[in-house]
């Protein structure tokens, strides 16, 4: 029940925080709200670091995962930014979701079998994402060209699942609250590097800083959560509850920002979420 409560709140941290990128990409350039909410997050990482004196060594062996995490974790974030600041959200967040699928698939090259189960739950995922692309209002006002959220979701949606795979290779030789901090400084590297080399907004305005401590924070929080968990009976049942964070950020885009979604789109989410689901278990 504990490890149920923990997911829980992953998931409307996570969710808030989804949201919140569609929020504010509207009034800041979305290169700056990436590298801020990044900072953010290291800050409260750090923090949190300090404050429990959780240290250890980092072994030679880990560093190259480690890397690679960093890296993955840059490009997921660019894609998730870029998908949601794209839109619309009700797209956007049941593909990012797809990472399940990724995972599925790297498992399978790493050796292991898949089960009846996770073929099932994949073909609820890709019949829901199929739902709420095909069943979309016709008559709503909503975005045109979504080409690039898809592709940009996707991508996200891939990298996630690359960073999950390196880093829980990492958090096997040292503690995940050092692999995590680790992967996010690589991570801000490789996304001041870029932001660099493509002459784009670094900062932003000093009048976004507050929601994007806050995204900060709330990435920090989701984080926290899923690793508490670990320590408590079933943490199974965190990674399964957090699955369905996608639901409030498109329950938020639908409320506060009006993007218009029909009953059948909200079936096909919930086809994606419970297929999500499963393959968390």
């Amino acid at each position: 029940m504990i490890s149920l409560a923990f997911g829980l709140v992953a998931a409307a941290c996570w969710g808030l925080h989804d949201f919140c990128i569609r929020f504010i990409s509207r009034s800041a350039p979305v290169s700056a709200c990436l590298f801020a909410v990044m900072i953010f997050g290291l800050l409260f990482q750090t923090g949190l670091l300090v404050v429990t004196g959780n240290y250890d060594s980092i072994p030679k062996v880990s560093i190259l995962p480690l890397l690679y995490a960093g890296v993955s974790f840059a490009i997921a974030n660019a894609g998730l930014y870029v998908a949601f600041q794209r839109g619309p959200v009700w797209l956007a967040a049941p593909l990012v979701a797809c990472f399940s699928i990724f995972a599925v698939a790297i498992a399978v090259i790493g050796g292991a079998a898949v089960s009846f189960g996770q073929l099932g739950a994949i073909l609820m995922i890709l019949t829901g994402i199929t739902m709420i692309a095909v069943l979309a209002d016709k008559d709503s006002t909503q975005e045109t060209g979504k080409f690039w959220t898809v592709v940009s979701a996707l991508i996200a949606a891939a990298a996630f699942a690359s960073t999950f795979a390196f880093g829980q290779i990492a958090a096997e030789m040292t503690n995940g609250l050092i692999s995590a901090i680790l992967t996010r400084i690589v991570a801000i590297g490789v996304i001041f590097s870029g932001i660099l080399a493509l002459r784009l907004p670094l900062w932003p305005k000093s009048g976004a800083l507050g929601i994007l401590a806050i995204m900060g924070l709330l990435d920090g929080i989701a984080i926290l959560s899923i690793m508490t968990a670990g320590n408590y009976p079933h943490p199974e049942y965190a990674a399964v509850t957090t699955a369905i964070y996608g639901l409030p950020t498109i329950w938020l885009a639908s409320l506060v920002l009006k993007e218009r979604i029909t009953l059948k789109q909200w079936g096909g989410c919930l086809i994606v979420f419970i297929g999500v689901g499963y393959l968390a278990l």
